[in-house]
């Protein structure tokens, strides 16, 4: 490989990734892959298909071939960063050694949420996108099965958040200097974390970058109709793109998604339930990463 990756944003998913992936794209000195989750190194994990409602997405994405993933990186020859963000890198065992036997000074950034927040945030994604018809619940119950039936990790809302062993895994394989792990809460200073990563990363932390947009959100769509014109390809959205510089467009873009989408509240027993069954995890957690965790409980 000509060009090597130095930089893993290895997940949680739904904990800030594809804004945290958006924000360092902007250092100049900074290359990400295109293909935001190729998950190269953890493909052996997956079945040779998808059979998930709408997961043909990311399925296309998904990259087996090392070519193909070689080929992600031809064009950041130059740049002292060079990474990609696969948010189930942390999920899958072994990731962690894939990624150091590739490039053993490579710098790891992970992102944690509340994982009772984070699965119901990954059911609103599923929702969001008009894939599932089950209720939270009812989706909890069928998390099993769909596992086994080759739905794609996006659907394993409970089972992903179980993080300690996760980030052992990680913490095992790589040293302190190379390994950040930050808390979905830390984004509230979105700019502060950015700057942090920048001198984690050895490069100019004088950039400055807007944060003001958190990519990616969840939530239930209050109209299908202009949440489908915004999130895809259309006429009337190539013409803006052709009068408007591509990073105001693109902001625009996630700005009126956003206002399509409502929050949901789940309800209190089950945010209960999960707080129950995650609490040996995260007392767990919170020993490992040194972060005091309680407003988890």
């Amino acid at each position: 490989m000509s060009v090597i990756p130095n930089l893993f944003l290895v997940g949680a998913a739904k904990s800030g990734t594809s804004s945290l992936y958006h924000y360092l794209r902007r250092h100049p000195d900074v290359f990400v892959s295109p293909v935001k989750e190729p998950h190269y190194l953890c493909h052996q994990w997956f079945p040779a298909s998808f059979t998930g409602p709408g997961d043909e997405g990311f399925q296309a994405n998904t990259v087996r071939d090392e070519r193909q993933y070689q080929a992600l990186f031809s064009a950041g020859e130059g740049y002292r960063v060079v990474g990609e963000a696969s948010v189930y890198y942390l999920y899958f065992p072994d990731t962690a050694e894939r990624i150091h036997a590739l490039n053993p000074h490579a710098k790891i950034i992970v992102i944690l949420r509340n994982p009772v927040d984070r699965a119901y945030s990954a059911y609103m994604h599923t929702v969001r996108d008009g894939r599932e018809t089950l209720t939270f619940e009812q989706a909890l119950m069928e998390e099993a099965s769909r596992r086994r039936d080759g739905y794609q990790p996006l659907w394993w809302y409970r089972e992903i958040g179980y993080y300690a062993n996760q980030v052992k895994r990680y913490m095992d394989v790589f040293p302190p200097e190379q390994l950040r792990i930050f808390l979905y809460e830390d984004l509230q200073d979105a700019s502060r974390v950015v700057q942090q990563c920048f001198e984690f990363l050895g490069i100019s932390t004088d950039v400055e970058v807007d944060t003001e947009i958190r990519y990616n959100m969840s939530g239930r769509v209050r109209s299908r109709f202009w949440y489908n014109f915004f999130s895809q390809p259309n006429p009337v959205k190539e013409c803006i793109k052709r009068v408007l510089p591509r990073n105001v467009s693109h902001r625009l873009g996630e700005k009126a998604k956003a206002l399509t989408l409502r929050k949901d509240g789940m309800a209190p027993q089950t945010q209960e339930q999960l707080k129950a069954d995650f609490r040996d995890d995260i007392l767990r957690l919170q020993k490992l990463i040194g972060r005091d965790l309680s407003a988890w409980l």
